[in-house]
C-alpha cells in the first residue's frame, strides 16, 4: 500500500513537473512572433529637436504598441532576433519566428560615429524566461532550436517621412514614403491613428503570459 501511495505521488510531481516546464518554455516562446512570408512588423517616424537629435515614434504589434525615443545622429537603426527552429519541428507547424531587439541612432560617418553622442534603446519585452539562454544551457539536449542570428536595417533620417520595417524569411528590410500632415503641439508629434489595433491574444497566449507576470512577481 505504502509503495502504491510514493509511485501515484512519484507520477504526480512528474506530472506537474513537466506541465511546469511546457509553460515556461510557453511563455518564452510567446516573446516572439511567428514569420509568415513578409510582414510590417514597425512604423517609424521622427521629429527634428536640434542637430543630429531626433525623437523617434514607433508602432508595432499591428499599432498596438507605440513608443518614443530619443536618439543621435543622421541614420536610424532597427535590430531584430531571429529564430529558427529544428528541421522536425517544421511538421508540427513550429515555423521560424522574430522579435524586436534594438533601435538606435548611427552616423554615416565613421568618426562621427565614434566621437559623437550616441543612444540605444531595447524593444525586447520583458519576460522571466529567455528562449534562447534555455536553448543554449540544454547543450546537446536541445532538441527544438536550430539556430538564432540577427537582422538589421537603417536608413538616413529624413522627418517628412514615414519608414516601415517589414521581416522577410531571411530578415529585415524597409521601405519609407512621405507622411501625411501631422500636428505637433507642446513639443510632441500629434499621430493620427487611422486603423484599429490588432487582435487580441489567444487563451493560451494569455494564459502563458499570466503565468510569467506571477513567477516574476514570485522572484
Amino acid at each position: 500500500m505504502r509503495l502504491r501511495r510514493l509511485l501515484k505521488a512519484g507520477l504526480f510531481f512528474t506530472v506537474v513537473a513537466v506541465l511546469g516546464a511546457i509553460a515556461l518554455f510557453s511563455s518564452a516562446v510567446y516573446t516572439y512572433s511567428v514569420l509568415t512570408d513578409e510582414q510590417l512588423i514597425a512604423e517609424l517616424r521622427f521629429q527634428n529637436l536640434a542637430e543630429s537629435h531626433y525623437r523617434v515614434f514607433i508602432d508595432s504589434d499591428g499599432g498596438c504598441v507605440r513608443r518614443e525615443f530619443d536618439i543621435y545622429g543622421d541614420q536610424w537603426r532597427v535590430d531584430a532576433e531571429f529564430l529558427k527552429w529544428k528541421n522536425w519541428a517544421l511538421l508540427f507547424g513550429l515555423n521560424a519566428q522574430y522579435r524586436l531587439s534594438r533601435i538606435e541612432g548611427r552616423y554615416s560617418i565613421i568618426d562621427d560615429q565614434n566621437s559623437r553622442r550616441n543612444l540605444a534603446h531595447s524593444l525586447t519585452p520583458e519576460s522571466t524566461f529567455d528562449l534562447v539562454s534555455i536553448a543554449d544551457s540544454l547543450g546537446r539536449w536541445n532538441f527544438l532550436v536550430d539556430t538564432t542570428f540577427g537582422s538589421s536595417v537603417f536608413q538616413d533620417i529624413d522627418s517628412s517621412r514615414i519608414y516601415r520595417v517589414f521581416r522577410t524569411q531571411s530578415g529585415l528590410i524597409t521601405r519609407s514614403e512621405l507622411a501625411p500632415e501631422v500636428a505637433v503641439g507642446n513639443g510632441r508629434l500629434v499621430v493620427e491613428v487611422q486603423r484599429a489595433c490588432g487582435s487580441e491574444p489567444g487563451v493560451w497566449q494569455r494564459s502563458v503570459t499570466w503565468l510569467d507576470q506571477r513567477i516574476t512577481n514570485a522572484l
